[in-house]
């Protein structure tokens, strides 16, 4: 293992005092550890440890997915659902044909992590077919839900994972951030939670379950479940004599969700419509588009990478990476730009799958590429939230003297610890990395001895 140390405040010998401190402590003793820091102007090495090797980064992924997705799509881009029928309105109102949602993977459909009333899209589309003169409909609401394939998970993610919230399903239509919310109530410690409710509660689904309540206030919940398939089962514990414990899972068939809910809605504000909802999954359809009745544009990219890398999104992050098309495209762009990709092995957008690996020495080129050669350079810089501030990093760095000096982007699961990001200091701005697999003990702990490694390295004057 190679340790190269250039200076910042410090002199060399301290600052290889400061990693190899940090590299010899007990729980590292195992571990997996890469650490490079780079003044981004310059490209001057400050710190370089271990930068070809290629570790597991977590959430420190959507780096590579949401800048890669700027310079791709460009800030300006946005998803399109499209509302539209393939049949005519006769003088009675009635629409003799199908209505279809053409998804074309927008994951702010209906999303709360936007500036918009979930349900608003919904309503726009009853006023709108309303304006169109349709009264009721001889036909049915049918998604087209198939631009990304019915995959929908990732071969590469934990089965633990799928299920839960934070690995839902990917398709051509998303639509309230592929989330439903399940409320339980809980009695003494050791019995099993009841299950009292879910929302939306339109979403056909059954339950396993397998909780009990545990003896503290340890929310260990997790819902285990396929695509498409309305059977879950939980195991794990929740806090005991709750009434109201809520915990979050993905909606197993997003597209024919959304199309049985909206004929619900139709049904709702007096348009009949005949027959039952339907998805391009279950029936093989090619509508030919005769008249558009509704269209609901996203907000722009620039505001959802902000959700993407601020809350650490992953729903968002796998849409854009779908979008993007493949890992073959991502690694090819960032080669084209100057970039070795060998250390990058991408197997989703999101960070989620334990077998991605990227180097630390990618990742810092990535952040000084975008940071002095992309046009988009502001709005990456602003989608990192500030550590000891704000989103994912508020505790990171708090009450030191870098709190409110850097912006980071953080990833974590079982062993894997990584921060990498921006830190400005003394008139200068630096690109970081740090990751590191496979240690032992809490992840607060490495939390906090990353927390000193940075310090250590920057210097309070």
């Amino acid at each position: 293992m190679l340790l190269f140390i250039f200076g910042l405040q410090q002199s060399i010998a301290q600052n290889i005092a400061v990693v190899n401190d940090f590299i010899k402590k007990s729980n590292m003793k195992h571990a997996n550890i890469g650490i490079k820091v780079v003044e981004v102007s310059s490209g001057t090495i400050i710190c370089s440890y271990n930068d070809q090797l290629s570790l597991c980064p977590a959430s420190c992924m959507k780096l590579v997915s949401s800048a890669a997705a700027l310079e791709l799509l460009g800030q300006d881009f946005t998803y399109k659902t499209v509302l539209f029928t393939d049949g005519t309105v006769d003088t009675k109102g009635v629409l003799q044909g199908n209505i279809y949602i053409k998804g074309m993977g927008d994951p702010t459909l209906g999303s709360e992590f936007i500036d918009k009333e979930p349900k608003e899209f919904l309503n726009q589309w009853i006023t709108d077919m309303k304006e169109s003169g349709i009264k009721s409909v001889n036909g049915k609401v049918i998604a087209l839900d198939n631009l990304f394939g019915y995959e929908g998970v990732s071969s590469r993610w934990l089965w633990g994972d799928i299920g839960n919230y934070y690995a839902p399903g990917i398709y051509g239509i998303s639509v309230f951030d592929n989330m439903y919310r399940l409320t339980l109530k809980s009695g003494a410690s050791g019995t099993k939670p009841e299950v009292v409710a879910w929302e939306p509660s339109e979403i056909p689904l059954k339950f396993d379950n397998n909780l009990k309540a545990a003896p503290d206030n340890v929310d260990n919940a997790y819902i285990y479940g396929e695509p498409f398939n309305p059977e879950r089962r939980i195991f794990g514990t929740i806090p005991r004599n709750n009434p109201s414990f809520v915990i979050k899972g993905d909606i197993p068939d997003p597209g024919l969700f959304l199309a049985s809910y909206f004929t619900l809605i139709l049904e709702k504000s007096g348009i009949r419509i005949l027959e039952k909802a339907s998805s391009s999954r279950i029936e093989n359809v090619n509508p030919k588009e005769k008249k558009i009745l509704s269209q609901t544009i996203s907000p722009d990219l620039n505001k959802i990478i902000q959700v993407v890398n601020f809350r650490s999104n992953n729903h968002y992050a796998e849409h854009l990476f779908k979008k993007i098309g493949s890992e073959d495209k991502v690694t090819g762009f960032w080669k084209s730009k100057g970039l070795d990709p060998d250390g990058l092995f991408m197997y989703d957008g999101s960070g989620l799958s334990p077998v991605n690996a990227v180097s630390v020495d990618f990742l810092t080129s990535l952040l000084r590429y975008m940071a002095i050669k992309s046009k988009y350079a502001e709005v990456f810089y602003q989608s990192l939230p500030c550590a000891g501030k704000e989103g994912t990093v508020k505790g990171f760095l708090k009450n030191t003297f870098l709190e409110g000096n850097a912006r980071i982007k953080s990833g974590s699961m079982g062993g894997v610890m990584s921060y990498s990001g921006y830190m400005t200091w003394n008139g200068k701005k630096y690109a970081f990395s740090v990751i590191v697999n496979k240690f032992n003990g809490s992840q607060s702990t490495v939390r906090r001895q990353i927390e000193q490694l940075l310090t250590g390295l920057f210097d309070n004057p």
